[in-house]
């Protein structure tokens, strides 16, 4: 009865200490959400590198260049009344992105990382039409852009995500993203069908004032970064099961 009593303690410690941690592609975390945090931090910046190339392991495809089909920004309030579209944007620069830090709330549902991207170039096709700073803006063509330096809070709802013969896999319901950016440098050709003078002039503004356009134009901007953030979300979360992460 003894060995039956010892043998059945053992399961239980070695159950326990199996519920105590979780897999994370070649990462073993805790559970407690302190270490959990910073395990998952670890872990996001030993992969990041290779998004160059996609993580297989974590069904994230090659993310550079990171292509963007299409992306909206429009703007009506304040001295900037702007409505521009994006599309075929190519994306350099996602797989020098580093993770300062992870919070995990599971009893919220929540999980909030702080970002560092070195740098982000963009280029692509774009078409937009009004005021900047009361003056007229209109354009149709390439544009090619740069980003120095850019901080970034991503908080993530997290949800589940039902698999056939599997638990659940862990979801992101909501995204959301506020950033600073240090630097912003671009260039938009075929501005004002194609007359050279203004749009030299018309760049040449853009460059010198970035910072102010870049504070009005912040709101519609994180909106958009949620198109690029959400899919690495995806994939990186639908790896791991939602009762690993989610409390009751």
């Amino acid at each position: 009865m003894k060995k039956i009593l010892l043998i059945f303690s053992v399961i239980q410690i070695l159950c326990s200490a199996e519920k105590s941690f979780i897999n994370f592609g070649s990462f073993i975390c805790p559970r407690e959400e302190k270490a959990l945090g910073r395990c998952l931090r670890d872990a996001l910046n030993s992969y990041i590198p290779q998004l160059a190339t996609g993580v297989p392991e974590y069904g994230v495809p090659s993310c550079e260049p990171l292509f963007v089909p299409s992306l909206a920004i429009e703007q009506t309030a304040g001295p900037i009344s702007v409505t521009s579209s994006y599309t075929d944007v190519s994306v350099r620069g996602p797989s020098t992105m580093r993770v300062k830090d992870v919070q995990v709330h599971s009893a919220k549902h929540e999980v909030i990382a702080t970002l560092h991207i070195p740098e982000l170039r963009m280029k692509g096709n774009y078409n937009l039409k009004g005021q900047l700073l009361m003056l007229p803006i209109e354009g149709d063509g390439k544009f090619s852009a740069k980003y120095d330096d850019i901080d970034a809070t991503v908080i993530m709802v997290l949800g589940r995500k039902p698999r056939p013969n599997a638990a659940d896999a862990l979801a992101c319901k909501k995204l959301d993203v506020m950033f600073n950016v240090k630097k912003v440098s671009m260039d938009l050709d075929n501005l004002f069908g194609g007359d050279g003078d203004l749009g030299n002039a018309m760049n040449k503004f853009l460059n010198e004032n970035w910072e102010k356009l870049s504070k009005e134009l912040q709101s519609p901007m994180e909106e958009a970064l949620k198109d690029f953030f959400k899919p690495l979300a995806d994939h990186v979360l639908s790896t791991l099961d939602a009762d690993d992460i989610l409390s009751p």
